[in-house]
């Protein structure tokens, strides 16, 4: 079999070269050098080589790989990828409106959306997939399920699924999925507004515009509250526009550096505020990236809104999107973002890896400071710092592990099939909690020791050598992971009526039974309430006159 390198990758290549001028020029020789030794070598493995090679999957690792030594948000897509990726950004697409993660080779249910194809059809949370009308679902990957459950609008299937060690069957059909980029708005006591924003998709600004016009149409708002918590970003336009919304038209957001950026290297607001002088809080989490940073960063930079959370995760990388032939994509870091101030809150710097490999970080001496509107110091190279600091009730790491374990999820499943709920005030009894902390116990040995013999298993194959060695079948070890357990009593209660709220409220009911024991939240409101705190913050004695 002889292969030949794809005219499209020799034109990327050569446009490429030409876009860059004197700047490549230099450099010419070493990439026609480069791409004369790739083609000779994808050649001759297509001719020589011992097996019979696939070129599409050899040339996609070889771009992955490639890629992959860049950044990691720098990636390939195939047709299938980049038509998914585009749904995705839009927010729309035909499909069942769940999501799944892959357990013990199969596809778990752990989101159904309210309203859509897998709820109407009666698809619960720990719902197990295995079959796709009579495809074994059996080791399929991510990509692979997501294709089967996706398609046109009004077409059906059938899934047969596992629950609680029982089996039936679905009919499912397909819907049109239109995913909001705000999830809750609604108006706290004290005339306090709050939003909600999931991500940043396409048409995110007017979604945050027209709720927050609606909860205005009701009350005089004394102040906002803009939820960014464990919101990955997404459209950068959308970030622009909505912080418009709180500072008005033609303000600076963001610059753009980069060899060759695309798009416009200024973002100017381009709307009118509706809210300019409103008490505004923007909560964030390390889970808050990329978008979520550039409002954040944006609004503290012209000390505009009080950032309060954690420490946010630190992309300030800038991609979009590049039709390559053949329907095929490229997602690429074109520039990096700075905010108004001129930081650029990148945390890992993947020009300089260490011995490792690894992404280099700034040591906070190393970082530069910059100054805001009004003259507080905000720093360089290290995500967004929250003005006040919280430390959200997370529990303890043996409560992180168990629901990191999906510990929580199956013992909550277990509950809503098995055992009669208070849906009013989600109670959780002692023997309830007893009964997670033997389930929770025993889940947890067989974990590790799953774990000990598969590490084990690579040494020897002596199953006597590993389960004498095995220090989890220790009677004192299990006592301790149990003592362990039983101290987090009080996260194992609190972990637990979320996990059952989720199963028996609806979204709407689910998130505001959420804020009510939100304590972050109840803290940013108490800022909104005492303008004295609010305006320390935002205004520095050092520079009051």
């Amino acid at each position: 079999m002889t292969i030949k390198v794809p005219k499209w990758l020799l034109l990327c290549l050569a446009s490429l070269m030409l876009s860059q001028g004197a700047v490549i020029s230099d450099s010419l020789f070493e990439y026609a050098k480069n791409l004369e030794i790739f083609g000779k070598l994808y050649t001759e493995l297509g001719t020589n080589y011992v097996d019979e090679i696939e070129p599409g999957k050899l040339m996609k690792t070889g771009i992955d790989a490639m890629l992959k030594s860049l950044d990691p948000y720098t990636v390939y897509f195939s047709e299938y990828q980049a038509e998914e990726a585009l749904m995705d950004r839009q927010g729309q697409y035909g499909g069942v409106g769940c999501r799944t993660i892959s357990r013990n080779g199969y596809p778990e249910v752990v989101e159904v959306m309210e309203g859509y194809a897998f709820d109407k059809a009666g698809v619960k949370l720990g719902d197990i997939i295995t079959h796709f009308n009579n495809l074994d679902l059996k080791d399929k990957t991510s990509d692979e399920i997501m294709m089967l459950m996706r398609g046109a609008p009004n077409t059906s299937f059938q899934i047969t699924i596992k629950r609680q060690g029982a089996s039936m069957v679905k009919q499912i059909t397909r819907m049109v999925i239109k995913t909001n980029s705000v999830t809750y708005s609604q108006i706290l006591k004290n005339d306090i507004a709050y939003v909600k924003l999931e991500e940043f998709n396409q048409g995110a600004s007017a979604e945050i515009e027209k709720g927050l016009k609606e909860l205005m149409a009701k009350t005089s708002l004394r102040g906002v509250i803009l939820d960014l918590r464990d919101n990955g970003g997404g459209l950068l336009n959308e970030a622009v526009q909505i912080v418009g919304l709180f500072v008005g038209e033609n303000k600076l957001v963001v610059s753009l550096n980069g060899q060759n950026p695309q798009g416009p290297k200024q973002w100017i607001t381009p709307n009118k505020a509706i809210l300019p002088n409103t008490p505004l809080i923007v909560l964030i989490n390390e889970r808050s990236a990329s978008a979520s940073e550039v409002v954040s960063g944006s609004l503290q930079d012209l000390d505009r809104a009080v950032i309060m959370g954690q420490n946010s995760f630190g992309k300030g990388l800038v991609q979009n999107y590049i039709s390559l032939p053949y329907r095929t994509q490229m997602k690429i870091t074109t520039a990096k973002y700075y905010t108004p101030s001129g930081r650029c809150i990148q945390r890992l710097n993947y020009d300089e890896k260490d011995a490792s490999g690894k992404a280099t970080v700034k040591s906070q001496d190393q970082k530069r400071a910059f100054t805001t509107k009004n003259g507080r110091k905000v720093f360089e190279a290290g995500g967004i710092d929250p003005d006040v600091l919280t430390d959200p009730f997370k529990g303890s790491e043996i409560s992180k592990w168990l629901d990191k374990q999906l510990i929580f999820f199956d013992f909550a499943n277990k509950l809503n099939f098995s055992t009669p709920i208070d849906t009013v005030n989600f109670s959780i009894s002692p023997s309830q909690i007893n009964e997670f902390i033997e389930f929770a116990t025993n889940k947890t040995i067989q974990i590790l020791n799953d774990a000990w013999t598969k590490q084990m298993g690579a040494d020897t194959k002596t199953p006597a050598i590993i389960a004498t060695l095995n220090p989890f079948n220790n009677p004192a070890t299990i006592n301790k992971i149990k003592t362990e357990i039983i101290a987090a009593k009080s996260m194992i209660e609190h972990k637990l009526k979320v996990e059952i709220m989720q199963r028996k409220l609806s979204r709407q009911s689910f998130i505001t039974k959420s804020l009510s024991i939100d304590n972050e939240l109840d803290k940013a409101s108490a800022y909104l309430l005492n303008a004295e705190d609010y305006n320390r913050i935002l205004s520095p004695v050092s520079i009051k006159k």
